[in-house]
């Protein structure tokens, strides 16, 4: 009985002890399914070298979509400036470095060595170049033609750091410039030669939830082949799928207090008028244009007009205050390109108001490049509009 219990322990002990035996492989796991890990862990820096950078409407958008901007350049030291003044000022805007110099003058080299990043660990670059240069009439030279201006300055710092992307932005009046023409020949420029597919798309701002109307085309640049389709409008009701109302002036401007040197929000100082133009103003409708100035009085349940420039001499204004007889001040301009209050503007009012009007509107640049993050990069965990309205500190659009 015992040695049949010692025989019983002894099996029990090898089934137990059992181990297969190995023929110097190695167990491989199972493949993981990218895109279902992708819903789950959202990719947390790619990295972005932005030009022509003005007052930063797509680098804060851009950074809100987990982009950080490398390095960024303009010529214009007032926004660089900016840039530097907001740097760390929220966790999500992680800004490396200004460069305030012409571009013409800024390589390729330069901008990564300021990055600190190798060449082709760029994931896009971001910019809008002026295109007035850029001429369709006589012989090519291609990318050392000097006459193509910034364009071809843009081109060059692409081709250079070969990033996996980029985002090229420009007014929607460049599409009919030479009957087209000149549209078609930066398309195909852009392509650098069968480098990058691009997609290029014009877009109303007001209709993705902008309380202000700016139309503006983005090319998008591609190199893993993918063609972006356009962004799906949400607001304004003009398609089937735009449910939701315009944001209206009235909303950009709520909880602001009234203008004055010793405001706690910054960049909130008007203009001084006269008593003449204070009248004129005040007998304004809305919507209706000062044929002095040129600027219209807001209307409170639409979108803003177009912020308007003017030129380092002056001559930039943001249009009539819809309740009161005065010229809207910066910061409110600001908000009508969805500037959050936390973001300061370093200059006077008339620099600022060049940065305000040239920029990208940030929140529709946040969701520009959460569409790219999809489409390009293959992220699945799309943030939405109100999502960037809690992430950016949007308050006055909640």
């Amino acid at each position: 009985m015992t040695d049949n219990m010692d025989q019983l322990d002894t099996a029990i002990d090898r089934v137990l002890s059992y181990q297969p035996e190995r023929k110097n492989t190695v167990l491989k796991k199972k493949p993981i399914n990218q895109k279902v890990e992708q819903k789950h862990v959202r990719k947390k820096e790619l990295v972005a070298l932005s030009l022509f950078s003005g007052g930063g409407g797509l680098d804060l958008g851009f950074s809100a979509a987990d982009f950080r901007v490398a390095c960024s350049t303009d010529i214009d030291t007032f926004s660089c400036k900016t840039l530097e003044l907001n740097k760390g000022r929220k966790p999500f805007y992680k800004h490396a470095h200004s460069i305030a110099a012409d571009i013409k003058e800024v390589s390729a080299k330069t901008l990564l060595k300021e990055a600190n990043i190798s060449r082709g660990e760029i994931d896009i670059v971001l910019g809008g170049p002026p295109c007035q240069a850029f001429s369709v009439f006589g012989r090519r030279k291609g990318l050392n033609d000097p006459r193509g201006g910034l364009v071809w300055e843009y081109l060059k710092i692409i081709q250079e750091v070969k990033p996996k992307a980029f985002v090229f932005e420009n007014v929607a009046g460049i599409k009919s410039i030479h009957g087209g023409d000149l549209f078609k020949e930066i398309l195909e420029e852009l392509t650098l030669g069968g480098t990058y597919t691009v997609s290029a798309h014009s877009y109303q701002v007001a209709e993705f939830g902008i309380p202000q109307f700016r139309d503006r085309v983005f090319i998008i640049g591609a190199r893993n082949g993918v063609i972006v389709p356009p962004m799906i409008p949400s607001h304004g009701g003009k398609t089937l799928l735009a449910t939701k109302k315009y944001r209206t002036a009235k909303e950009a401007l709520r909880f602001l207090p009234e203008p004055d040197e010793n405001s706690t929000v910054t960049n909130h100082i008007g203009r001084s008028h006269s008593k003449r133009i204070v009248t004129r103003y005040d007998n304004l409708e809305f919507g209706e244009r000062d044929p002095k100035t040129r600027i219209n009085r807001l209307h409170p349940d639409n979108p803003s007009f177009t912020i308007i420039v003017g030129s380092d001499k002056g001559g930039g204004k943001g249009h009539v205050h819809p309740f009161d007889p005065r010229e809207v001040t910066p910061r409110e301009s600001a908000r009508m390109q969805t500037f959050p209050d936390w973001w300061q503007f370093h200059g006077t009012g008339r620099h600022v108001i060049r940065q305000v009007g040239n920029a990208v509107p940030p929140l529709f640049a946040a969701l520009l490049a959460e569409h790219v993050r999809v489409h390009v990069f293959g992220e699945t965990k799309r943030r939405s509009y109100d999502d960037f309205i809690e992430i950016m500190g949007l308050d006055y659009l909640k």
